[in-house]
């Protein structure tokens, strides 16, 4: 290793704002950055944590770039790596990256901490039939677009008692909610108790969902961020056949209705 690379602050390095659906799937390396690899064609690199223990991650080269991929899923998850955190990689010259975490409040991420945090892991399957990554402690429910919730999506009905949406008997209690996606977009969208007691998103939806070009197939996830407002995230159905991820949080539910 060249000499000159030893010192932290002299290594190239690159930074990466975790944003979008699919960070926890792959990771793109700067193209500008790809020089630093001297001509080398890496096809498995090793990513040290914080803890200092090493991680295998197999590299895939795409039309669109350079990405960490198989095995990066792995990584996310045992840093409880969560959007909006703030990724620095240290580069050593040879295969290896020392991985630097910060969190949203710009400091150096405690992994022991969030891995401490009170959730439970659970495992579900997207419409092309593989697992995907959700972490949150907030009450969260997802569903597949189809044709037949394309103007009307359904909510399961524990959880809209649960966040207070309607009663037990089956009356509304609210009849708007906010939908608002990952650009800061939001929707006041309208709640439609049905006559058999099913609470359905209908006015509002449509806009989102429009908005936000998703297509028939891709798997949504609706997120309870505060009262009276769902966060909306958006799992491209095509994009997720070779996944792996785990789900967690409060109340994590998918769907068959």
């Amino acid at each position: 290793m060249d000499e000159k690379l030893k010192c932290p602050l002299e290594r190239p390095s690159f930074r990466m704002l975790l944003v979008g659906d699919d960070f926890s799937q792959h990771l793109p390396i700067p193209p500008a950055f790809i020089k630093n690899f001297n001509g080398r064609r890496l096809g498995k690199c090793t990513l040290r944590g914080p803890s200092g223990k090493c991680w295998a991650v197999e590299l895939e080269q795409r039309r669109d770039g350079l990405f960490f991929h198989k095995d990066w899923p792995g990584f996310v998850k045992d840093h409880f790596i969560e959007l909006e955190d703030f990724l620095i990689f240290y580069y050593d010259g040879g295969s290896e990256f020392n991985v630097t975490i910060y969190d949203k409040t710009c400091c150096e991420k405690d992994v022991k901490a969030a891995g401490k945090r009170p959730a439970s892991d659970h495992l579900a399957e997207t419409s092309t039939g593989g697992p995907i990554l959700f972490k949150s402690e907030n009450t969260f429910f997802i569903q597949t677009l189809k044709s037949y919730n394309l103007y009307a999506m359904l909510m399961p009905k524990d959880i809209a008692i649960a966040e207070g949406l309607m009663s037990s008997e089956g009356i509304l209690i609210k009849e708007t909610i906010m939908l608002q996606d990952q650009t800061g977009r939001s929707c006041l969208t309208n709640l439609y108790l049905t006559p058999d007691g099913r609470l359905m998103m209908t006015e509002g939806w449509t806009t989102c969902r429009k908005a936000n070009q998703i297509s028939l197939g891709d798997d949504i996830v609706f997120e309870f961020v505060k009262k009276g407002a769902i966060l909306v995230h958006i799992l491209r159905g095509k994009g997720n056949n070779s996944s792996s991820m785990v789900l967690s949080g409060s109340q994590p539910r998918k769907s068959k209705t």
